[in-house]
């Protein structure tokens, strides 16, 4: 069936659907080039994703790149691990320490997180549970509906969290640890120019066998965990030093940043002023003790603060991995700790189902 034997219904819902991609993709360009021009933080990412916001709490019928999600989380996988280097072994018995501490600073994050939106917000056990626990959005809202919580609320408690994290953490850095973060986003260590045909195969061939084998063996969030750990354990071999080109990094921070601000259409002033606020409250709670507990493990373990508050950051594995990768830092030592972080919640959720089926 070609475009014009198709019913006029669904060239319709075609068109619809093509329009809304244009006006997305347009809208968060706009925004993070406004970032740019006022040389704000992160601006391809946060420009892109406050306008994105903006638009979808207006209720702008724009269309978010759903379709190109694996695509997008598979390129900052590959990106990330490639700044997985062999030194990073020489660090392994230090790094220890810290790793040791993301266990109770998650049972402290999810149990308080537990009593605040069953106590406070009010939400059922399981609501609160999923509302609490800081993994990936869709797997989180994913094990929600499973379990027949409040998919919704989760989702916008979640999205609330990652929003509210991704724009604390740079102005945080920026003003507190003297970090250029404006102008740490034009900062590069490879073009596109510098690809040959044989590094630009192993970047695709890292993040095609990477999605595909975290699939095949279940992974959470596995479009981005399975590139990334792929792409370290090369790198950290030796067998290969391919970057990601800051061509290819710079519309996938944008687009990311179109999907998530675009999750936010259709929020209602009820959900506003119950839901979202409360997801709000806790996140403010949880910057507040981050940099605390972040300054203790660095003491401890003897690496620099702003390491360890990227590491324990309560925002999502992509969003927190992005801003490690624009600002420039050791990106491989917050994508540790946020692997492991996943590990946590993983095994948190899947005790957390075994408790509730076996109760009822």
């Amino acid at each position: 069936m070609t475009a014009l034997t198709r019913p006029a219904s669904q060239r319709q819902s075609h068109w619809l659907m093509w329009r809304g991609l244009g006006l997305g993709l347009a809208i968060g360009s706009a925004g993070a080039a406004v970032f740019v021009l006022l040389a704000l933080p992160l601006p391809w990412f946060l420009g892109a994703l406050t306008a994105t916001l903006v638009a979808s709490v207006l209720d702008v019928p724009l269309v978010p790149p759903k379709r190109l999600g694996v695509l997008l989380r598979a390129v900052l996988g590959v990106a990330i691990g490639a700044a997985f280097t062999p030194e990073l072994l020489a660090r392994g018995a230090p790094m220890l320490i810290s790793l040791a501490g993301l266990l109770p600073w998650m049972a402290l994050l999810i149990g308080g997180g537990y009593w605040f939106f069953t106590r406070r917000a009010l939400l059922d056990p399981m609501t609160a549970f999923f509302a609490s626990v800081p993994g990936g959005l869709s797997d989180m809202v994913l094990f929600a509906e499973e379990m027949g919580a409040d998919a919704r609320a989760v989702t916008l408690i979640q999205l609330s969290r990652n929003v509210l994290v991704v724009f604390a953490l740079p102005l945080y850095l920026q003003w507190h640890e003297g970090i250029a973060v404006a102008r740490q986003a034009f900062v590069a260590k490879s073009h596109l120019a510098d690809l040959t045909l044989d590094s630009a195969g192993e970047l695709l061939l890292l993040g095609v066998v990477g999605v595909f084998i975290a699939r095949r063996l279940g992974i959470a969030g596995g479009a981005i965990v399975g590139p990334m750990i792929l792409s370290g354990v090369t790198h950290v071999l030796g067998l290969t030093t391919v970057s990601m080109p800051f061509e290819i990094m710079t519309p996938t921070q944008i687009l990311l940043g179109i999907l998530l601000g675009a999750q936010f259409r259709g929020l209602t002033w009820l959900e506003f002023r119950t839901t979202l606020t409360s997801g709000l409250v806790f996140t403010a709670v949880l910057l507040a003790a981050a940099p605390l507990v972040s300054l203790l493990v660095a003491k401890l373990s003897g690496f620099s603060s702003t390491l360890t508050l990227m590491a324990y950051a309560p925002g999502g594995q992509a969003e927190i991995n992005i801003l490690a990768f624009s600002l420039h830092v050791d990106v491989a030592f917050v994508a540790v700790h946020h692997l492991l972080r996943v590990a946590l919640v993983m095994v948190a959720a899947q005790a957390m189902v075994r408790w509730q089926r076996a109760a009822t």
